[in-house]
């Protein structure tokens, strides 16, 4: 978990650190300078050093109440925070951001990145505090109070919504709502794509999974170089509403579209289920194989589980059994 909130809040700097290298190169000493440096380190994970630079830049700032360098060094922190377990740095990243929007109150945007701290925050510490995520939906409603149109806001509110306090219908307002605004340039492409496939997350836990297939398929036509997650989601929703034979074809395309080994090993996973219950025992032990390869051991219980219950379907007890209890050793009771 703390990696996962440590990329998003990455997401959120890279888009800072491209702009910064359009621009003509500053001496190292200096506010921009240090700035840049900043975003350097926090692109290639050196977290702690990355706030050091941004404080620098501050203090050398010609404008110490700038927004966007005290928004920076709330990001550097959190990210620190995240990769290292530092609670204190976390508290020190909010008070960052508070001091950001203290200097720039009607800038939504950084609302939007204080909402991300503090559910990130909830995420890294494993809290798990419903008011903290509650916290950070507030921080979503204030931004869009002050600009109805912030695609992020919406779409993170619904994030929140329901990946974290399971109001998915709520969260479907949300992401309709991150719909309509829309936009035509590329990075708005990529955030409407992300809502289209959360709409589809979302739809198919409320088991509505036509409607979540048809949200999947627009979120990959929106964004088709990155597809082979949303076409692995698509295939659980699939596999979810027992449309097997579809799910295991989008399982396919998200295995040969896929540049992540954990995203390869799920699909397989799922696939196995599939297969499993499509009768396909010998296709299934093969898939649920693959993923064990694939997977860090940790991970495989389930797939093992699976491949017990294929192997049973296929007479073979005395493999089955070991498959069961390797699932069982590895804390997985089905």
């Amino acid at each position: 978990m703390k990696a996962k909130a440590a990329l998003i809040l990455l997401s959120l700097a890279l888009p800072s650190l491209a702009m910064l290298s359009t621009c003509s190169l500053a001496q190292e000493n200096t506010a921009e300078g240090w700035l840049k440096k900043g975003y350097e380190l926090m692109a290639n994970g050196s977290f702690e050093e990355a706030a050091k630079a941004i404080q620098k830049s501050i203090d050398l700032s010609p404008s110490p109440g700038n927004a966007d360098l005290w928004d920076a060094r709330a990001q550097s922190l959190a990210l620190a925070a995240g990769f290292f377990g530092n609670r204190s740095e976390y508290n020190e990243s909010l008070r960052a951001e508070d001091r950001a929007i203290a200097f720039d109150p009607r800038n939504s945007t950084l609302l939007v990145h204080k909402g991300f701290l503090i559910a990130n925050m909830a995420d890294v510490f494993e809290d798990q505090n419903e008011s903290m995520y509650e916290d950070s939906v507030k921080e979503f409603e204030k931004a869009i109070q002050l600009d109805p149109h912030d695609k992020d806001a919406w779409n993170w509110k619904g994030m929140v919504l329901d990946s974290r306090l399971n109001r998915s219908e709520e969260a479907l307002a949300a992401y309709d709502k991150t719909i309509e605004i829309g936009g035509t340039n590329a990075s708005d492409k990529v955030l409407l794509a992300n809502a289209w496939s959360a709409k589809g997350g979302a739809l198919a836990k409320l088991g509505r999974y036509n409607e979540s297939a048809e949200a999947f398929d627009k979120a990959i036509e929106l964004n088709p170089q990155n597809a082979d997650s949303i076409w692995y989601l698509k295939a659980r929703s699939l596999n979810s509403s027992g449309m097997y034979d579809e799910a295991v074809k989008a399982y396919d395309r998200a295995i040969e579209l896929s540049k992540g080994n954990i995203t390869v090993a799920r699909a397989y996973e799922g696939k196995g289920s599939a297969l499993l219950k499509l009768g396909k025992y010998d296709e299934a032990v093969a898939s649920c194989d693959e993923a064990i390869e694939l997977f860090p051991a940790k991970a495989s219980g389930p797939t093992w589980y699976w491949k017990g219950i294929a192997l049973r379907g296929l007479g073979k007890n005395s493999d089955a059994d070991s498959a069961f209890a390797k699932a069982k050793e590895l804390g997985y009771q089905g």
